[in-house]
């Protein structure tokens, strides 16, 4: 049986052969190579294939390197592990799981009004550690454990307060008004509502207007607790 052998053209040089008969000798022999580099190089691409079932190292690092969709994926996934850390505490103190989904919203929503009005950083966070901070002050200040989730549950705003600068002046101020820390937390408990005036901006004006038009700071007082 014969085979199909390519034919090969030699180029002989002798002794006695010119430069331009090397020269042509040359490129017949370099053309060739040149031709098929050329067609290697033209050639497309071949597709990898998996070996033994696994993938090539090439797409082995680009799924190990996650895109812009798996970043937002992580991003949403720990997003809702954090909702849910928070709605479980909600109602570790209290408040029925119906209802955390519309406390945590009205929270959220008066941090972000809060953070900004004190210039704190956009991506400030707001979670369960704030949260607790909060309901450790008020049981420090004599809110029954068994009653804070009745109290934020009615003013969920309380929960983004910052105690320093809100809280804290504002069991200063009404024990300034007269009431001692029992009266302070009952009449919280009957107005929770009380807890959204601000000691140092909005209360004291409407105080000192009422002593203003003759009347003493305790009718003041129960003034404000009857019509909030």
């Amino acid at each position: 049986r014969r085979t199909h052998r390519p034919r090969f053209h030699p180029v002989v040089v002798t002794m006695n052969a010119t430069p331009r008969a090397c020269a042509l000798g040359a490129s017949l022999y370099l053309g060739g190579g040149l031709c098929s580099l050329r067609g290697r190089a033209s050639a497309p691409p071949r597709h990898h294939r998996n070996v033994g079932g696994r993938a090539p190292p090439s797409l082995v690092l680009a799924r190990l390197r996650p895109g812009r969709q798996g970043v937002q994926r992580i991003h949403r996934l720990t997003s809702e592990k954090a909702q849910v850390g928070v709605y479980e505490y909600l109602e570790s103190i209290g408040i029925p799981r119906v209802n955390a989904l519309q406390v945590q919203s009205k929270a959220g929503v008066w941090f972000e009004y809060e953070n900004a009005k004190r210039g704190g950083a956009v991506e400030a966070p707001f979670g369960t550690e704030e949260m607790m901070r909060v309901v450790d002050f008020l049981t420090d200040r004599g809110v029954d454990i068994n009653e804070v989730g009745t109290l934020v549950a009615k003013h969920p705003p309380v929960l983004a307060y910052d105690v320093e600068t809100r809280l804290a002046p504002l069991f200063d101020y009404l024990g300034e008004l007269g009431l001692d820390s029992t009266q302070v937390v009952e009449n919280l408990s009957r107005r929770p509502n009380l807890l959204g005036l601000d000691p140092d901006d909005n209360m004291r004006r409407m105080v000192d207007y009422l002593v203003a038009d003759g009347k003493t700071q305790e009718q003041a007082l129960e003034f404000l607790l009857k019509t909030l």
